[in-house]
């Protein structure tokens, strides 16, 4: 697991490029980071189910998420929607996962071509219990 944290949480590789990658909203910090997918699988052939191939285009997306007082938020349900320039659109459920002891939440899912995305992180906790989710933007280059 070690190998895999610090994979998750290395310095921005060209293809962990997302611009920006802490935002925050309404108390909760948001961390996103974006991994091929094929080094996440290596080391975790089933997290999330797995990926459909070896394609460039596959790629692990992982949000770590905290409140305002710094405690990692472990009561979520986590989705990434993501906006690719052109129109085309999808969501992406981001799993719990745990790393050396660590909640995060991750997905798999495939970037269909080399172009710049909008992923929206949205963030609904359990407790407190809110009427609308907390959402955050990202912007990541597939290249």
């Amino acid at each position: 697991m070690a190998g895999l944290a610090a994979l998750l949480f290395a310095p921005a590789t060209s293809n962990a490029g997302v611009v920006n990658g802490v935002q925050k909203a309404d108390g909760l910090t948001i961390n996103l980071g974006v991994v091929p997918a094929s080094a996440v699988k290596r080391a975790h052939p089933q997290m999330h189910g797995g990926t459909a191939d070896r394609s460039i285009h596959n790629m692990h997306l992982v949000a770590a998420i905290f409140d305002a007082s710094g405690t990692r938020v472990t009561n979520a349900t986590v989705v990434a929607h993501i906006y690719e320039q052109g129109g085309r659109e999808w969501n992406v459920p981001l799993r719990p996962m745990t790393v050396n002891g660590a909640l995060t939440y991750g997905g798999y899912t495939t970037f269909p071509r080399d172009s710049d995305y909008r992923i929206g992180i949205i963030v609904q906790r359990a407790v407190p219990k809110r009427r609308h989710p907390v959402t955050v933007h990202f912007t990541w280059a597939h290249d």
